[in-house]
């Protein structure tokens, strides 16, 4: 993990006031961020699944079942798409590819309202949606497995996103965390 502290601040008013700013940049290496290779392995081996399946042994039918998973794929990339805008914007990241590690950015706010006052992680959810949707439009069950697997290490992934934006936030995030769910708002 890369970590650069932040800078000390006294005020020309009254010099027994000191703010220090500890926000200034934390980065996960991709050995700390390890879940993120699995979960894209796993869930573009599911994607080539769900395409082989639909060809070969479906014959190239598509099911109803598919209009279904559209949808999803629809709103999904919605989500994902409306969450990385709001980061970028809100949070201070420079460009969208940056919001995909897991890092704090420098001088990076909280996040919470938009499609953060609802849930915590609307990216991950958009992310999930979208890759059931994907393979859903093939109506694959091989695909679904294979991603329901993807899913889980993203589930993981989140778990390290929480203790990190716990260090780096503390009880402001704790009192997020209570406040909201990590991805289905009112359950989970």
């Amino acid at each position: 993990m890369t970590m650069w502290l932040g800078e000390v601040d006294f005020s020309p008013s009254d010099n027994s006031y000191l703010q220090v700013n500890f926000l200034s940049k934390v980065k996960k290496s991709f050995r700390e961020d390890w879940t993120s290779l699995p979960f894209v392995l796993i869930t573009g081996i599911g994607f080539i699944v769900a395409v082989i399946d639909f060809i070969f042994l479906q014959n190239l039918k598509f099911q109803y079942f598919g209009l279904i998973g559209l949808a999803l794929a629809i709103i999904g990339g919605y989500l994902r798409i409306k969450a990385r805008l709001q980061l970028r914007k809100k949070a201070g990241f420079d460009n969208l590819y940056s919001t995909s590690r897991l890092q704090i950015a420098e001088g990076q706010q909280l996040v919470k309202d938009g499609l953060y006052k609802h849930v915590r992680h609307p990216l991950y959810l958009g992310e999930i949606l979208r890759n059931f949707g994907a393979v859903s439009i093939f109506s694959s069950g091989y695909g679904i497995l294979l991603v329901m697997i993807g899913a889980f290490f993203l589930l993981l992934r989140i778990k390290l996103e929480e203790e990190m934006l716990v260090e780096a936030f503390g009880s402001d995030y704790e009192d997020y965390k209570r406040k909201t769910k990590r991805l289905i708002p009112h359950i989970y």
